[in-house]
């Protein structure tokens, strides 16, 4: 006989089956999955190289006098650098967003799957108690049957 019947949270099987959240799955189209893509892609130290060996050599350039279409405030430079910049601000926005909800489905997954870890927790406490339960009758028993066995003798 048995104190125990196993008796798993719906959250779990619910788990197994689809597994944790990815960006990729969230359906988000072709503009959304653009848009992450260059968020990643934006938002590294190479990214930061690129642009700043771009603008150094663009300056270097233009004091050589081989740029000699815009010279020293660099105007044309600061127009191209400002355009990126604006065009990049929503594009990463969206990126972000996109990136946003997958991380509150993760956060969710989470929380549900600690709930099922503290369901599993209080059905094996009261799994304990009732073997400690079990095991103090036990102790009972044998120590009135040694008790019973002594006065006999």
């Amino acid at each position: 006989m048995s104190l125990y019947t196993a008796l798993r949270h719906p959250h779990v099987h619910h788990r197994r089956h689809r597994g944790h959240a990815h960006t990729g799955q969230e359906y988000i189209g072709f503009n959304g999955r653009l848009a992450v893509w260059i968020t990643h892609r934006c938002g590294t130290m190479t990214a930061f190289y690129i642009a700043t060996v771009f603008q150094l050599g663009w300056i270097g350039l233009a004091q050589a006098g081989v740029l000699s279409f815009d010279p020293y405030p660099f105007a044309f430079l600061l127009f191209l650098s400002s355009l990126t910049q604006l065009l990049l601000m929503f594009v990463i926005m969206v990126g972000q967003q996109v990136i946003g909800q997958a991380a509150d489905r993760r956060a969710e997954m989470t929380f549900r799957d600690a709930e099922a870890v503290l369901h599993a927790c209080e059905r094996l406490q009261v799994h304990l108690r009732a073997q400690d339960l079990a095991i103090r009758h036990i102790v009972e028993h044998m120590s009135t049957c040694d008790t019973e066995s002594v006065s006999v003798s």
